[in-house]
C-alpha cells in the first residue's frame, strides 16, 4: 500500500487553493422586443387584452438564502415584477390593453400568472403560465436571468436601469410568438368568451347558457347573443366603466412602481454585493478550513518521520494549519455580519412600500384598503349600477 507523504499532502493543498481561486465572468444578455410589422398592421379587432395577476412571492421556506425579515420586500416584489412585465408587453405594440389585475377581478382575453422562484439581485427565476379566456393553456415556462456586476455599476449614469429587462423582453416575445400561430377565428372566439364572461357575472340567467365547459376544462361558445340585445348593450357600457376603473388603478400601480424603483434597485444592488461578499467569505472560510486541516494532517504525518527537520516542519504546519482553521471560523462569523447587513437593508425599505388608498372622482366615493379590497368594493358598485339601470332593486 502506498504511503501518503507530507509532500503529497502539501502539493494537494496547493492544487486545492488554486482550484478555489478560479472565477468566472458573466456577460450581459440582450433580447430586443418583437415589434409589429409596419407594412401589415394587425386589425384592432384582433388585438387581445392581456391581464397579469399579482405573482406569488418567493417561498421563504424553499429558499435558504432568503431570510424571514425580507417577507414584506418579497411581497412588494411580487407586485412590482408584474408591473414591469405589463409595461414591456404593452410597449411591444402587439396587444390591446395590458393591465395588472389582482386575483383576476376583471375579465381579460389573456391571463399571465407567475411565481417568483428566486430573486436575490444576482438571479431572477420566474415560473410563467399563460392562458386565454377559454381557459386554454398557451404555455408554462421557467425563465431565469443572471445579473452581472455591470448591471449595478455606476448608478448615477444608469438611472432607471432594470437589471433583468432582457428577461421581461423574453416573456413578451414568447407571448407574441404564440399569438402569431393563432388563427383569426380562434382570436375572435377568445374575445367573445371574455365578453360573455363579463355578461354572465351580472346576468347569469340571461347569458349563462351561451358557453359550456368541455371535459378538458375549456370554455366554448354554444350560441351568440344578438348584436342589438339591449341587456348586452347595457352590460357593455358597464364594462367600459370597469375598464376605466382598471385603468385608474394602473396609475396606482405605475406610481407604486416609480416609488419602489429606486429603493428596490438599491436593495437588489446591495443584496447582490452583500451576496457576492457572502459567497466570497464562505469560499474563503471553506478554503481555510480545509486547507488548514490538510496542513495539520501533513504536520501529523511529519511527526512520525525519522527526520528532525521534517518533525520541525511538521510542527510549523500544525500551528499554521490550526491558525488557518481558526481564520476560517472567523470568516464564518464575518458572514453573519453580512447577513445582518442584509436584514438592515430590508428594514430600511419597508417604509417605501406601504399600501395606498385610492379615491374615485367620477362617483365621489372612496375605496379603502388594499388594491384587492378596492377591486372587491368596485365590483359591488358595478352591480349596484347594473341593478339600478335594469330596475332590479
Amino acid at each position: 500500500m502506498n504511503k501518503i507523504t507530507p509532500s503529497f499532502l502539501l502539493v494537494s493543498l496547493s492544487l486545492f487553493l488554486v482550484a478555489c481561486s478560479t472565477t468566472s465572468v458573466k456577460t450581459t444578455p440582450t433580447e430586443s422586443i418583437i415589434q409589429p410589422n409596419p407594412t401589415a398592421p394587425v386589425s384592432e379587432e384582433l388585438l387581445l387584452d392581456v391581464g397579469i395577476d399579482i405573482f406569488e412571492p418567493v417561498p421563504i421556506e424553499n429558499n435558504k438564502e432568503v431570510v424571514a425579515e425580507f417577507s414584506q420586500i418579497l411581497k412588494a416584489e411580487a407586485n412590482y415584477i408584474p408591473i414591469k412585465i405589463a409595461e414591456t408587453v404593452q410597449s411591444s405594440g402587439n396587444w390591446g390593453a395590458v393591465r395588472v389585475v389582482p386575483n383576476k377581478q376583471s375579465e381579460m382575453d389573456v391571463w399571465i400568472d407567475g411565481q417568483v422562484i428566486k430573486s436575490d439581485g444576482a438571479t431572477l427565476k420566474l415560473d410563467i403560465t399563460v392562458r386565454d379566456a377559454t381557459n386554454k393553456l398557451w404555455y408554462s415556462r421557467r425563465y431565469q436571468g443572471e445579473a452581472t456586476r455591470f448591471a449595478y455599476k455606476d448608478r448615477a449614469n444608469k438611472r432607471n436601469t432594470e437589471p433583468f429587462q432582457y428577461l421581461y423582453n423574453q416573456i413578451a416575445n414568447d407571448l407574441v410568438r404564440y399569438y402569431e400561430n393563432i388563427n383569426n377565428e380562434e382570436i375572435a372566439s377568445i374575445r367573445t368568451v371574455s365578453q360573455l364572461q363579463f355578461a354572465q357575472r351580472f346576468s347569469p340567467e340571461a347569458f349563462g347558457n351561451h358557453t359550456r365547459t368541455d371535459n378538458k376544462g375549456h370554455l366554448f361558445i354554444t350560441r351568440l347573443p344578438a348584436k342589438n340585445d339591449p341587456l348586452l348593450q347595457r352590460i357593455e357600457t358597464i364594462r367600459e366603466r370597469d375598464n376605466l376603473f382598471v385603468d385608474t388603478l394602473q396609475d396606482y400601480y405605475n406610481n407604486f412602481a416609480r416609488k419602489m424603483e429606486a429603493p428596490y434597485y438599491e436593495w437588489r444592488r446591495a443584496y447582490y454585493e452583500e451576496g457576492e461578499a457572502l459567497r466570497k467569505v464562505k469560499a474563503q472560510s471553506n478554503q481555510r478550513l480545509i486547507g488548514g486541516a490538510l496542513a495539520v494532517l501533513a504536520g501529523i504525518f511529519s511527526q512520525n518521520s525519522g527526520s528532525a527537520a521534517a518533525r520541525t516542519a511538521g510542527s510549523v504546519a500544525i500551528l499554521g494549519g490550526g491558525a488557518a482553521v481558526i481564520s476560517g471560523l472567523n470568516k464564518r462569523e464575518e458572514a453573519k455580519i453580512h447577513i445582518e447587513a442584509l436584514q438592515e437593508i430590508s428594514a430600511s425599505l419597508d417604509a417605501e412600500i406601504e399600501p395606498h388608498t385610492l379615491s374615485l372622482k367620477e362617483r365621489s366615493v372612496t375605496l379603502t384598503g388594499s388594491v384587492t379590497d378596492q377591486y372587491g368594493q368596485w365590483r359591488e358598485i358595478l352591480r349596484d349600477i347594473y341593478n339600478n339601470e335594469t330596475g332590479q332593486i
